[in-house]
Formats: structure tokens, C-alpha cells, sequence
């Protein structure tokens, strides 16, 4: 040692002056000071990731558990319900496993159609632990939304004229075409071909969905429930009876007494039309999955057995179900046999054996009528418009309206002088489609304060998109919520239309 003091460089190291041990404490502290800000950059980091991580979770829990609300009742989700599993199912598949590495929460958000899904779980550290933080907390929830399906038509329990009761007055029958009988007459959906040759490309089978909903906790709620079916006969042709439409099977159009005149003759095949009512589904937006049947009744030409039994030109139930719990019984209306018909009918429901009751009847997507009674100028139900739509588009289109040989007007309005509705602004649009089925918007026309004038086949063959942007500010109750439409025309006339109605934006969301 003796040696290394006379060393000069050595001998700053082992001086006797008190201050021995100086740079080990300074390295020490130091070294603190460097593992509280890795720890700091790293657990931080860690903490951050891990709450995108359980953010991300959750979202997805909440947008796959939302399909299925609202739930009866406006119910809460709770073990057993669909949202409820589904979200807890979806937490899992991003590792957080309910009642093991996280708790998971899944409740109704501020109405029947949101879902909340919280995730809490724990997230341990790393170099926090010198300093007695051995985890974090983390709590997310997400909310999502669903816009439920549009009302079109109807919000009473019958959709359709109901020709046996005084008052029940639709100014429509409800519709669909045989397959052999061109699109450009009126039905968009049903016909197999373009008029002029082509196949339809918007041809569907089935062609039409409608709803039957019993509202939770209604009066309607277990009871039994007829679903019943007006004239669902279709009139082929096949020879027998007179010229009448009410009974007047030599003609190739079917719609009750007093309702337009026929026009051309069958080709003598049978048209058959499908009615097949299914049991309520857990995708209550989602009207085309349904899987469990509960009816399905077909109704074939003149000369079948159903004439007998009073299904021509009267009500016929199709379904009758016991103990009808709530929710949205599907019925869907499809077509077979080519023939050049159109079968007319309407719909209603039967509870306890009453027609007076408080189920709801609408179509789902689309209608198809044949409207209206000659010489009128009807105004009826198109689209129920609620608050849950504020912020979207509302478009409400029309198929080949133009074919009814004279001028006419369009409003879209309430007539109960509803502000909310009636103020709002629209703009008109056409589509063309072409005989190979190709389609496309054609220039901007007519339309603007929800109106349309037109003249005698100016819009043959053609949609009309009518676009109303709705504010994000909307409100309405009740009855103020509907949009009608309004006609009004220069000649007795009737017309055959397909109109659809949805809103534009997205169906399924998260909500801020």
C-alpha cells in the first residue's frame, strides 16, 4: 500500500482527509435516482398500455353484447341475458376473465338500447416495487349503441286497410308481385326481371319482412296472439268465377272490392304466396336471422280448399301463438310460381280474441303497396322518426312512382304541425338501373322543404332517394315523431310503389 501512495495518480484515491467513501454514496444515490425514473418511463408506460388494453376490451365487449338490446322491458343485462354474455364472452377473448384476472360489468346505458361494459382488473409492476407499489387499479367502461329497427307504416295493430272495421283506413293495401311480372310495375324487390329484358338485381326471396311487436309489460304481454292475414289468396287465373277484383280470378291482379280496375290476363300458372311468422330473436335489429318458425302458411290460386274455408276477401289467421311473450315476431312474405300477378292484402293482430289491443304492426326495411282507393289523396304513416335518430339521415325512397298516368305532389309533413318534423330540410335524388342491373345516381332533382311535383312518367322505372338530415338537437314525443307522406293528385288513379326507409350513419356504435 505503501508502494501505491507514492504514486500521484493513486494517491487521490486513498487520501486520509475524511472523505473516503464519497463517491460510493453519490453512486448509490444515483443509482436511485436512475431506477425511479426507469421506473417511471417504464411502468408508466406499462400503466398506459395496459388501460388502452382494457379500453379496447371493453369496446368490444360493449359493441358485441349491444346486438341484442334492448332487452324486454328495457330490462337491465344481467347473468344469463344475451348482452350480458356475449360482453362476457367477448372480455374474455381479450384476456380479461370475469371473477378470475378482472371483474366485468355489463348494465344498460342512459336508454334501452345502449350497453355499458366496465372492465376493472389489476395490473402488477416492475421497478415500482422498490418503492412499494407493487400494482395499479385499472377501471374502464365503454358504452355502445344500436339504432333500433325504423317503424315503417304503422305503430297500431294493423297495417294495411282493415275493411272490417269503420275508421281503420290505410289508404293502402300491402303488396307483392308473381315473379314473372316485371320490376318496373311497381314491385322492386319480388320481380325476377327488369322491364326490357334483364334479370332485377335487387330481387330477393323472401322479398318482404314485417313486424308483429308486442310491447313488454303491455296488456298484449302473455296473451294469446293471432297474427292474421286480410284476402292472402292469390288470384291466378285459373278460370273460375267473374271479372269482379273482389272475386275475379280471370284476371292477374288480386286486390279487395272497390280498389282500381284490372288490367291484363294471367298466363294461367299458379302463384303461391308464403307467410312464415318466427318466434322473437335475440338481434332485435337484425330482422333477417331469425331461425325458430313458429307458423308458415301458404296461400295457392283460385279452386284450392282456402276459398272454402274464408280466406278470400277476409281475415285469416296464419298463426296463433299462446302466452305471446314480448318482442318483435317476424313475418316474412316471399313468392313463387312465374306468373304476371299481384297479390293485395293487410295485416293485423287478434289478442284474446280482441282487434282492439295494443300490439304494433310495421314493416321492417321495405313495403311494397298498392295504393290507393280511387279518386283520394291519401296521407298515411312512412317512418317513425324517434330522438335516438337525432344527428343521422333519414332516407326514405321510392320505387317507380311515377307510372300512375297523371301530374302529382309529394309532402313529407306531419300533419299534426309537429316543428321538429316538419322543419326538417330534404333533398331529392334519382337512381336509374339499367336492364343488366346496373345502377347509379343520376343528377340531383326537383326536391327541396320535403316536397316533390311531378309529372305523368317522369320518374318511371326509377328510385327517389328523399334525404332529410336530421340535427343533433332533435327531440319529439309521441305522435309528433312520424313523418307522413302526402299526395296530391289531378285524377282518380291508383299506383302501385315499393318504399323503404332507414337511416344513414352508423347503426352500431360507440357513444362518446
Amino acid at each position: 500500500m505503501s508502494f501505491l501512495r507514492r504514486i500521484p495518480i493513486a494517491r487521490r484515491f486513498f487520501r486520509d482527509d475524511g472523505e473516503n467513501g464519497v463517491v460510493l454514496v453519490l453512486t448509490a444515490l444515483a443509482m436511485v435516482i436512475l431506477l425511479g425514473m426507469a421506473a417511471f418511463a417504464v411502468d408508466l408506460g406499462w400503466l398506459y398500455y395496459n388501460q388502452l388494453k382494457v379500453r379496447k376490451g371493453a369496446e368490444a365487449a360493449a359493441l358485441a353484447g349491444v346486438v341484442h338490446m334492448p332487452l324486454p322491458g328495457c330490462g337491465e343485462p344481467v347473468s344469463g341475458t344475451d348482452p350480458y354474455t356475449t360482453a362476457i364472452d367477448l372480455a374474455l377473448s381479450h384476456q380479461y376473465e370475469h371473477g378470475a384476472s378482472a371483474t366485468v360489468t355489463p348494465s344498460k346505458g342512459a336508454n334501452c338500447n345502449q350497453l355499458s361494459v366496465n372492465i376493472a382488473t389489476t395490473v402488477d409492476t416492475f421497478f415500482m416495487k422498490v418503492f412499494g407499489r407493487n400494482s395499479f387499479n385499472i377501471n374502464e367502461t365503454a358504452t355502445a349503441e344500436q339504432l333500433p329497427p325504423l317503424k315503417i307504416g304503422s305503430d297500431e295493430s294493423y297495417l294495411g286497410e282493415d275493411p272490417d272495421i269503420a275508421g281503420r283506413n290505410r289508404d293502402f293495401f300491402l303488396a307483392i308481385s308473381g315473379l314473372d311480372r316485371g320490376k318496373g310495375q311497381g314491385d322492386a324487390y319480388a320481380a325476377l326481371f327488369y322491364d326490357g329484358g334483364g334479370n332485377n338485381a335487387e330481387e330477393r326471396d323472401p322479398a318482404y319482412w314485417y313486424a308483429v311487436e308486442v310491447v313488454p309489460g303491455s296488456a298484449s304481454d302473455g296473451q294469446t296472439l293471432d297474427i292474421q292475414v286480410y284476402d292472402g289468396v292469390t288470384h291466378d287465373g285459373d278460370g273460375n268465377g267473374g271479372g269482379n277484383p273482389k272475386d275475379g280470378p280471370a284476371y292477374d291482379w288480386q286486390y279487395p272490392a272497390g280498389y282500381g280496375s284490372p288490367s291484363s290476363r294471367d298466363d294461367g300458372s299458379e302463384t303461391v304466396t308464403l307467410f312464415r311468422v318466427y318466434a322473437p330473436d335475440a338481434t332485435p335489429s337484425n330482422w333477417k336471422d331469425n331461425s325458430t318458425v313458429l307458423c308458415s302458411t301458404d296461400y295457392h290460386g283460385l279452386g284450392d280448399s282456402q276459398y272454402e274455408s274464408g280466406a278470400e276477401n277476409d281475415w285469416d289467421t296464419i298463426c296463433t301463438v299462446p302466452n305471446a311473450g314480448s318482442g318483435i315476431y317476424v313475418v316474412e312474405v316471399s313468392v313463387s310460381g312465374y306468373t304476371n300477378v299481384i297479390n293485395g292484402f293487410s295485416m293485423r293482430t287478434r289478442v284474446g280474441g280482441s282487434t282492439s289491443n295494443d300490439t304494433q304492426v310495421y314493416g321492417l326495411g321495405a313495403m311494397s303497396l298498392w295504393q290507393f282507393e280511387t279518386g283520394s289523396n291519401p296521407v298515411f304513416k312512412i317512418a317513425r322518426l324517434d330522438e335516438i335518430y337525432a344527428g343521422s339521415e333519414l332516407i326514405i325512397s321510392l320505387w317507380d312512382v311515377s307510372d300512375i298516368g297523371t301530374s302529382a305532389t309529394i309532402d313529407f309533413e306531419n300533419p299534426n304541425g309537429a316543428a321538429p318534423i316538419n322543419s326538417l330540410n330534404c333533398t331529392v335524388q334519382t337512381r336509374t338501373q339499367t336492364g343488366g342491373g346496373a345502377s347509379g345516381y343520376g343528377a340531383d332533382s326537383g326536391g327541396s322543404n320535403c316536397r316533390l311535383s311531378f309529372t305523368s312518367s317522369q320518374y318511371n322505372n326509377r328510385w327517389l332517394d328523399f334525404k332529410f338530415d336530421v340535427p343533433s338537437d332533435y327531440t319529439c314525443t309521441g305522435g309528433d315523431c312520424w313523418v307522413y307522406v302526402s299526395y296530391d293528385v289531378t285524377s282518380a288513379i291508383t299506383d302501385r310503389t315499393t318504399w323503404t326507409a332507414s337511416v344513414n350513419g352508423q347503426p352500431i356504435h360507440l357513444v362518446p
